[in-house]
């Protein structure tokens, strides 16, 4: 019976975690957006990829820093690379590398 408790405990415990890394990945994604609309440049593929996780201590206390990778493009003919940072569920950090502008 507690084998069974133990179990189903886990298995709450990696629901809710994967369920907050979904939240975190829709508030990057959807910054990243905003910040290449702004920027007038293309988000490509739509996707964010997670480069690193990491627990660290900062002006809050102990949080967890999530690092993205996206690809962009300004004329449409070349790929380059940006990175978003969450700290918590706080965008911290959004850059875009230096880019052709059309």
């Amino acid at each position: 019976m507690l084998g069974w408790i133990f179990f189903l405990s886990l298995l709450a415990l990696l629901y809710l975690f994967w369920n907050r890394q979904q939240q975190a990945r829709i508030k990057a994604l959807t910054a990243v957006r905003r910040h290449c609309a702004e920027e007038d440049v293309q988000l490509l593929d739509d996707t964010l990829q997670l480069v690193s996780m990491a627990v660290r201590n900062g002006p809050g206390g102990r949080r967890l820093h999530r690092t993205y990778r996206f690809e962009f493009s300004s004329t449409g003919d070349e790929r380059y690379q940006g990175q978003v940072i969450l700290a918590g569920r706080s965008v911290i950090g959004l850059r875009l590398q230096t880019h052709r502008i059309q």
